[in-house]
């Protein structure tokens, strides 16, 4: 059965409606917490990182100073260098939704007024997906003034038989599942608005941009989440599988956020939250989601108009209805993306190691291998992450690669963690993925990444690594 055999009067009067509604708003809310919730979620005009900037930073920021906020502030920052590096990006790695050049006033306007309607408000938190028919109409129709009602359909007909119905069918069907898998229903994101409003917004603001003046305040940004990605994740959807709009690497399954509010991240200024309910946790995690496919929603829709310099001749204005559409078209791909990470975990194998005496030999094994050509740790993590090595991050801020020998892991210090943090990378800092060094790996050997965890778990203990140089001669930790 197909689904695009509409009649073209009924898919004109469709194009009107389609992503210009959220689905009907639950009666039922949640007292609101102290802080009110805001009429509207702010537009996105501070500058867009779309690609891990080119060099590395001189320094780190000044507290309260992102790069990419000194950038924006530039002269008037006390971070002049950094600000200057970031500004040679502009156009490449970095995109200024405020020019007017890239992004008109109109378009700013309209893209807000999509974000609107398919994601509501604080107050009213909803994600939107189109029904099938909306979609096709929003893909085909395009309502003209200066065109006559015969030539508008005939318009329409070209469209609808170049429209790509069987692709666009499973990624709707896709997406509509996700929200499903992620609970993004209003009932759970009314609740999970309250909780954050409450809890989170201090500091990650109230469109989630991390941009909250505690956040400020308090040194290193706390996660941006508009950009759809975060670093310490459990999901790894299949390399092979066919990228959708931004791709669905470094999206979080719901367990990974509900630990992270849970127990906090080590090392930074995100506490953990002991005291909520598991049903505060579900829903806050909801609306975190929420607020991430908002955001990359927003993000890719003005990304794609901005970067110039990677639009073709067959790309359309992106005006009125061509607009709307690749709005829609970033919704349904963050969604699949969202689902397809969510439906993806990490394959951990149970530790192998079962005595004191396997663990050693793990770790000295663990340590030829950080120090081979094969995984080539040393470097991003020189002298064992001794030494400082700056670099930029997804999001235009400064990181380090981890000082390894303190044995503080911000995304959590079980085996199974950092078994997930060298089988999947950590893709926006630029931590290589290992996956394929035990996907090709003969049986019958030892896990490689076994190994590896066992030598970063054994390095900050000065008795292991004692241990270890009495088993092997060639272990030294001076270099």
């Amino acid at each position: 059965m197909t689904h695009t055999r509409l009649p073209l009067a009924a898919l004109v009067l469709l194009a009107p409606l389609a992503g210009c509604g959220p689905s009907p708003v639950s009666e039922a809310r949640a007292t609101p917490a102290l802080a009110p919730p805001a009429v509207a979620y702010p537009p996105r005009t501070d500058l867009l990182t779309i690609a891990i900037p080119e060099g590395a930073p001189p320094r780190w920021p000044t507290p309260g100073y992102p790069p990419a906020r000194s950038a924006r502030l530039f002269p008037n920052t006390p971070d002049r260098d950094l600000a200057a590096e970031l500004r040679k990006q502009f156009g490449k790695s970095v995109l200024d939704p405020t020019d007017a050049a890239l992004l008109a006033p109109a378009q700013a306007d309209r893209i807000n007024r999509l974000a609107r309607a398919h994601f509501g408000s604080p107050a009213s938190p909803t994600v939107a997906l189109p029904g099938w028919g909306a979609l096709v109409a929003t893909a085909t129709v395009r309502l003209d003034p200066d065109k006559t009602f015969g030539a508008e359909l005939r318009g329409a007909a070209d469209a609808l038989r170049s429209f790509k119905a069987p692709v666009w069918e499973a990624d709707h069907a896709a997406a509509r599942a996700a929200l499903a898998a992620l609970k993004l229903d209003e009932p759970a994101l009314a609740r999970g608005a309250v909780v954050y409003r409450r809890w989170c917004m201090q500091c990650h603001g109230e469109s989630g941009a991390g941009d909250a003046a505690h956040a400020t305040e308090s040194g290193p940004a706390p996660r941006d989440y508009r950009q759809g990605v975060f670093k310490f994740v459990s999901a790894f959807p299949p390399a092979n599988a066919p990228k959708k709009g931004l791709g669905a690497v470094g999206k979080a399954r719901r367990t990974d956020l509900a630990r992270t509010i849970r127990a906090g991240v080590d090392g930074t200024i995100m506490p953990a939250f002991p005291q909520l309910t598991e049903q505060e946790v579900e829903d806050a995690v909801s609306y975190v989601i929420h607020l991430a496919v908002r955001g990359e929603t927003e993000f890719g829709t003005i990304a794609k108009i901005t970067n110039v310099g990677k639009l073709t001749e067959n790309d359309p204005d992106f005006n009125g209805g061509e607009l709307d559409w690749l709005f829609v078209q970033n919704l349904v791909w963050v969604l699949y993306n969202w689902g397809a990470a969510e439906a993806h975990a990490i394959p951990v194998p149970p530790n192998p190691v079962k005595t004191e005496s396997d663990r050693l030999a793990a770790a000295v094994r663990g340590f030829k291998l950080y120090n081979s050509a094969e995984f080539g740790c040393a470097s991003c993590h020189a002298s064992y992450g001794r030494v400082q090595q700056l670099k930029w991050d997804a999001w235009g801020g400064v990181v380090q690669p981890r000082n390894l020998t303190l044995g503080v892991y911000r995304g959590g210090r079980r085996g199974e963690d950092l078994y997930a943090r060298l089988y999947g990378g950590i893709g926006p800092s630029g931590m290589t993925a290992f996956h394929d060094r035990v996907a090709n790996q003969p049986a019958g050997q030892p896990n490689k990444l076994w190994d590896v965890v066992h030598f970063l778990q054994a390095l900050p203990d000065p008795t292991d690594r004692r241990k270890m140089q009495a088993l092997d001669a060639e272990v030294k930790f001076d270099q």
